[in-house]
């Protein structure tokens, strides 16, 4: 393998700067010292010597909120926790005592900003999401306080004052508070633009998705959908506010309520896909349940990607997988419109080993006119994207039938970087296990499609018919979201949940099982599976699968 390039020696200039800015530092010039630091900072943002050196530059100014701030921008480059537990507990004691003065003069507001901060760079510091918890209730932020009451409960089940934080939001955000905050978003309101107005709609059906769902809940979910659509926004021609519209309004109209609330779709014929063992050989379907038989798979990988995309990731993907499963597993590669060329697939990826097939449709994505709109400043796709993200998912209940076995279902771009075996028995007997993103309380983004965990189950069966018929009404459409995949889980999740007898429901584990957070390169990480984003360097990859 090639030797990494060598980083480019510093200009000279820069290096006069940066010894410039560390003699300020010493003498106690630290605001000077800091001006330096962040012009510096800006040049070469992976430095870790000149983060550190703002940060103590920051800290020794006084700006300790700063500090805190830039800590959290450096804990990427820092991989080794001892570390950085060192340079945060350098920080944090002058920051617990800002946040006590802050609260004895009542000024909650900016003691939660010291509270937050601390929370966010010691995640598991049960004193400082109690802190951070009791200021967003006082400041009556339900978003935050479900955030940290939910932290507080993984770390301890029991934590008393968590589980009434909990029950309090929930029990206020149902109910006839419920109905109050629906009336006043619906009320027409001279001083609210009517493009803020049909973001609040937005914004609130979201929330009430993210949270499980009341009998009274279908009618409200309704009242807020009507009123989008009554609603004239009338944006300027040319401006960012159409494209705003146009994305608050097409996730606002996918939200079928008829549809979540009523009766299952009854299984239909799948279309006709080619499978082909990764040696080329032929495969029907009854060969793949075969190959899972005789290998022994307790789980089963499953991607789907078109041509460009299998040609770009699939080969990390599977070398990924082959390097650290540690249970007997099957992987199936489905390449969108790659019937009749998956020999060309194959080639591509250029692994052969008797655990990875190959599958293909007959997906035509110049045939496809429906038009798919991203939030700006995206906006209108060039190629049919929410298409492509979404035949994974229209194909899996097939597939699960099939093999009759768990199945992680997941992007290409993604690789498994330590076993499963665990993970499988965590959740042995679920029906599908999400990955839930907490943070968000947008319904097309509360549940991330870049990994799922099915169960050969009645309930996951019922599940994926849902998913199934739901996506291909959807992407018959004029137009699209492009988060229709993923709003599609969050309504099938209800869907499931509503019709009884209850589902098993699990979550991965964000801070180890999968990440949520971005990287634009490789670099050292706690996740199971890692998904790499659209954009990653995969040059950083090299050695790494």
């Amino acid at each position: 393998m090639a030797e990494p390039a060598r980083a480019a020696p510093e200009p000279q200039p820069a290096q006069g700067v940066r010894r410039l800015a560390e003699s300020l530092r010493r003498e106690g010039r630290a605001q000077d010292a800091v001006v330096l630091y962040e012009h510096l900072a800006e040049l070469a943002p992976g430095d870790l010597a000149l983060q550190r050196g703002l940060v103590s530059a920051l800290g020794a100014s006084g700006r300790t909120l700063d500090a805190l701030y830039r800590l959290m921008a450096m804990k990427p480059l820092m991989p080794d926790a001892a570390e950085f537990l060192a340079e945060i507990r350098e920080h944090s004691k002058v920051a617990a005592e800002k946040y006590n003065l802050y609260v004895q003069a009542g000024r909650i507001d900016q003691a939660e900003l010291y509270a937050s901060a601390l929370a966010a760079l010691i995640p598991t510091s049960e004193p400082m999401l109690n802190a951070a918890l009791a200021c967003n209730r006082a400041l009556g932020r339900n978003e935050e306080v479900l955030h940290y009451a939910r932290a507080l409960l993984v770390i301890d089940p029991n934590h008393e004052p968590a589980r009434a934080a909990l029950a309090a939001v929930l029990a206020e955000e149902q109910g006839t508070a419920l109905d109050g905050r629906i009336d006043r978003v619906l009320a027409p309101a001279e001083e609210l633009h009517p493009l803020v107005r049909l973001r609040n709609l937005h914004d609130l059906a979201g929330r009430m998705l993210s949270r499980p769902l009341d009998p009274e809940d279908g009618p409200r979910l309704q009242r807020l959908v009507d009123g989008a659509r009554e609603l004239q926004v009338n944006a300027e021609p040319g401006t960012e506010w159409v494209g705003w519209e146009k994305h608050y309004r097409l996730v606002l109209e996918a939200i079928d309520v008829a549809a979540v609330l009523g009766p299952t779709p009854e299984p239909r014929p799948e279309p006709e896909v080619e499978f082909m063992a990764s040696d080329g050989t032929a495969m029907l379907r009854a060969d793949v349940r075969a190959a899972a038989d005789r290998l022994g798979a307790r789980a089963v990988f499953f991607v789907a990607a078109d041509a460009s995309y299998v040609e770009l990731y699939a080969r990390w993907y599977v070398l990924s997988i082959l390097k650290h499963c540690d249970v007997p597993f099957l992987m199936v590669v489905h390449v969108i419109g790659g019937a009749g060329a998956l020999d060309a697939a194959a080639a591509a990826v250029g692994v052969s080993d008797e655990r990875l097939i190959y599958a293909g449709d007959r997906f035509d994505a110049a045939a496809v006119t429906t038009r798919c709109y991203d939030a700006p400043p995206k906006g209108m796709a060039a190629r049919p994207i929410a298409h492509f993200q979404s035949v994974r998912f229209m194909r899996l209940g097939e597939l699960l039938e099939t093999v009759g076995r768990p199945v992680f279902v997941s992007d290409i771009d993604l690789l498994l970087q330590r076993g499963v075996a665990d993970l499988l028995d965590q959740h042995d007997g679920a029906d599908v296990v999400f990955n839930e993103n907490q943070r968000s309380w947008n319904a097309g983004s509360r549940l991330t499609a870049n990994l799922m965990l099915v169960g050969p189950t009645p309930k996951a069966g019922q599940f994926l018919r849902f998913v199934r018929a739901y996506l291909e009404r959807a992407l018959a459409g004029e137009e699209v979201t492009r988060w229709i995949d993923q709003l599609t889980l969050l309504l099938g999740k209800h869907h499931m949940e509503r019709q009884g007898p209850a589902p098993r429901i699990g979550y991965f584990d964000t801070a180890s099982d999968i990440n949520n957070v971005m990287y634009p390169s490789y670099q050292e990480n706690p996740f199971r599976f890692l998904s790499l984003y659209h954009g990653f360097d995969t040059s950083s990859l090299e050695g790494v699968a």
